[in-house]
C-alpha cells in the first residue's frame, strides 16, 4: 500500500510519480489500496477482495458503470440506498427505503436490494417539484465542500455532487432542508450483502 500514509497533496504527486514509473516499467504490477481513486488511476484492471474471495473484477470503469454488489457500488464512490423491492406500477420496481421513504428504479428486482446512484446523478434544490420518473427525498444538509468547480452536499441518505454554480442557489449550511433527487433510469439495484 504504497500510499497509505501521505497526506492528501502528497498522495496526488505520488500516484502521477507511480503511475508514470508503472507505465514505464510496462511489467505486471499487484498494488493493494484500500482508496478506489488510488485503483483507478493506477491500475488497467482491479480486483475487489471481501472477506478474502474477489467478488468482482474489471476496469476501474467497468466497476463504477456495473457494480454486482451493493459493497462494490459503494467502494467505488456511488450511494447505496437499503432497502426492499416490489415491482412497480409500471414497469420498473418501488423500493421500500430502510429510513421509511420509497422510491422508484426502471431496473426489475424482488426482496432486499441496494438501491446505487451515482453522486453525479443527484440534484439538489430548495424545494420539490421534479415531475414524473424523478425520485425526490427531502433531507437536511450534513456538508457542503467544494471541490474546484463542484461541490459535494452530503446528507444522512445520499452524497450529489453538483455545479458551484447550482450551489450558490440553495442554503447549503449544515441542517439546511433541501430535497435530493434522482430519475429512476439513473438508479441500479444491486443485492444487498456480497453472497
Amino acid at each position: 500500500e504504497p500510499l497509505a500514509a501521505l497526506d492528501a497533496g502528497t498522495r496526488e504527486q505520488v500516484r502521477g510519480e507511480l503511475g508514470e514509473l508503472l507505465r514505464a516499467v510496462a511489467l505486471p504490477t499487484v498494488l493493494v489500496s484500500h482508496d478506489f481513486e488510488d485503483a483507478a488511476a493506477l491500475a488497467e484492471s482491479v480486483g475487489i477482495l471481501v472477506d478474502g474471495r474477489i467478488v468482482q473484477t474489471g476496469s476501474p470503469a467497468e466497476l463504477v458503470d456495473d457494480p454486482r454488489t451493493a459493497f462494490v457500488a459503494s467502494f467505488t464512490g456511488a450511494n447505496v440506498l437499503g432497502g426492499h423491492a416490489r415491482a412497480g406500477a409500471s414497469s420498473g420496481t418501488r423500493v421500500a427505503l430502510d429510513g421509511g421513504a420509497a422510491v422508484e428504479v426502471a431496473d426489475r428486482a424482488e426482496g432486499a436490494v441496494g438501491v446505487v446512484v451515482a453522486p453525479s446523478s443527484v440534484a439538489v434544490a430548495a424545494e420539490a417539484g421534479g415531475g414524473d420518473g424523478v425520485n425526490e427525498l427531502e433531507v437536511n444538509v450534513l456538508s457542503a465542500v467544494p471541490r474546484g468547480d463542484r461541490v459535494r452536499v452530503t446528507s444522512s441518505l445520499l452524497a450529489a455532487e453538483i455545479p458551484a454554480d447550482v450551489a450558490s442557489r440553495v442554503d447549503l449550511s449544515p441542517g439546511a432542508p433541501i430535497v435530493m433527487s434522482f430519475a429512476a433510469t439513473e438508479a441500479r439495484l444491486v443485492p444487498l450483502g456480497d453472497g
